[in-house]
């Protein structure tokens, strides 16, 4: 009798003790998103005297941190591995004395930042947030290109350079909350480049 009531009794205590833990806003996330990225000018002219235009994608994998009041709070921290290459063909000197040569190249950068983001009216479904982060990148800048010597010979130069720089991001964008633990991105912004792109997070204690 004494372990039917005992029973009884613990039976309605998980299951309340399970519902206040649903209650409980998720603290955690992980998201995806993927960006078309270009690199300023002023950014490679810091590198390469001329060059053309590059731009490609960027792919960036998220881990996310909130407040005590969840996907709502007001301040929300992440932190992020991106891995961008963008392409770009046209003329391309490493230093004004230097041979103009026709061709070819690619900027590619792994980074890993911590960004701190300030929600807008939280609590609604759809709102937007700005944020402001640092961290370090390692960029690798290869160009090849053809031009004529003297002699009217075609030659082919190559240039490398692989460095580890400050990255700075600032991204603005707009979410949008499916669910309790679903919830769409559309995010600008700049990070050692300017982006537009669009991602998925999953929340989760």
């Amino acid at each position: 009798m004494k372990k039917l009531l005992m029973i009884a009794l613990l039976v309605p205590a998980t299951i309340a003790a399970g519902a206040v833990e649903n209650l409980r806003p998720p603290r955690s996330g992980v998201g995806l998103r993927f960006s078309t990225f270009g690199v300023p000018d002023v950014l490679l002219d810091a590198f390469l005297y001329e060059h053309p235009t590059v731009n490609g994608q960027g792919f960036t994998f998220e881990v996310r941190s909130y407040g005590d009041k969840g996907p709502r709070s007001t301040f929300s921290g992440v932190f992020a591995l991106e891995y961008s290459r963008l392409e770009g063909t046209g003329y391309w000197r490493e230093e004004q004395q230097d041979v103009r040569k026709e061709g070819g190249g690619e900027v590619t950068q792994l980074s890993a930042t911590a960004t701190i983001l300030m929600h807008i009216f939280p609590s609604l479904p759809v709102h937007p947030y700005i944020g402001a982060g640092i961290g370090l990148g390692r960029v690798s800048i290869w160009s090849e290109g053809i031009h004529r010597d003297e002699l009217g010979t075609e030659v082919k130069d190559t240039y490398k350079e692989t460095m580890v720089i400050p990255v700075g991001h600032v991204p603005v964008g707009i979410i949008a909350r499916l669910s309790r633990r679903f919830e769409i991105r559309l995010e600008g912004g700049f990070k050692n480049g300017f982006y537009l792109g669009g991602g998925i997070v999953y929340t989760f204690r």
